[in-house]
């Protein structure tokens, strides 16, 4: 995902949320504001034990050759119950549908006051009602997974579509909206023997040089 004219963008995302606060009624700004659709699919503490016990042993020189599989809930859990935690971002409900093509379908959940404060309209959000300032906003991400051949592997996410709400924004908006750590999310290290890493239908099949 590349950025272009970096301050402008932020300009036109900050005005466009402006926007919505003043004129409430706007169609616009009801559908950046609609509630999630649904709740975060549920995870349970086994699912997120067994994907730290997978990815761990990928480190392992006798797990070369070898082929790692985690399933959606397994993923689900490592993202909400571990990653967002171990990174500290501010997102909350972070959860991914696999959805093959090695693409994949990613929602969170942040705050309006707290949106506002990443695209600096901090001040605007202090003058909000409490109940407005704490009202959840859902960022929907879709997006492309690769695994960089550099010196240093990573898995990279290529961000394709983004939703605020029910309202498609530019995709490079994303990196305005959310806190850095949130942004680290979309790239990261790999052990150097991983070969591939292939989203396909409900799962994530990891594969590693011999």
């Amino acid at each position: 995902m590349r950025l272009g004219c970096t301050g402008c963008l932020g300009t036109l995302v900050g005005l466009a949320l402006v926007s919505l606060l003043i004129g409430g009624v706007a169609a616009v700004g009801l559908r950046m504001l609609a509630l999630p659709d649904a709740p975060p699919p549920a995870t349970s503490p086994a699912d997120g034990s067994r994907a730290q016990q997978k990815l761990f042993g990928l480190g392992r020189q006798d797990r070369r050759g070898a082929t790692v599989t985690l399933t959606e809930a397994e993923l689900n859990a490592l993202l909400d119950r571990h990653l967002v935690e171990a990174g500290g971002t501010r997102l909350s409900g972070l959860n991914a549908t696999l959805v093959g093509d090695d693409r994949v379908d990613l929602r969170a959940r942040t705050s309006l006051e707290r949106m506002l404060g990443e695209v600096g309209l901090a001040p605007v959000a202090g003058v909000l009602p409490g109940r407005w300032r704490s009202r959840p906003v859902q960022l929907r991400v879709r997006g492309h997974v690769s695994v960089e051949d550099t010196a240093s592997r990573h898995l990279r996410l290529d961000v394709e579509a983004l939703t605020v709400g029910r309202q498609p924004v530019p995709a490079p908006a994303l990196r305005l909206l959310i806190d850095p750590a949130a942004v680290g999310l979309l790239r990261w290290r790999l052990p150097d023997h991983v070969e591939r890493v292939a989203i396909e239908p409900g799962r994530i099949v990891i594969r590693t040089r011999p």
